[in-house]
């Protein structure tokens, strides 16, 4: 079995950026715990690249989620060795994406 490949889409990263820059305003320190919990809860898909559920804004099956804490990791399963990370928003906003 082939090794499972991740990639974060360039609208991952910033979301990335964003949310690391709002947790520094109160505490760098927390802000680099956090983003690591998020690099933590994604590689849980190298060995269970189904265990998101289905994203309930959008018809595509191939789309799925990780939640971890408010967060919500949107990432989409290409096939069974490629997963591309979408986007990672807090869930109070509105979902924007683009496959």
């Amino acid at each position: 079995m082939e090794q499972v490949k991740i990639i974060l889409a360039e609208s991952a990263y910033a979301d990335l950026e964003d949310i690391e820059n709002y947790i520094s305003e109160d505490s760098p320190l927390i802000a680099r715990r956090f983003i690591n919990k998020i690099f933590d809860r994604i590689d849980q898909l190298y060995k269970y690249p189904l265990s998101g559920k289905f994203v309930p804004e959008v018809q595509d099956r191939s789309i799925r989620e990780l939640l971890l804490n408010k967060y919500r990791i949107i990432y989409q399963v290409v096939d069974e060795n490629n997963i591309n990370i979408i986007r990672i928003v807090h869930g109070s906003r509105l979902l924007d994406i683009e496959i």
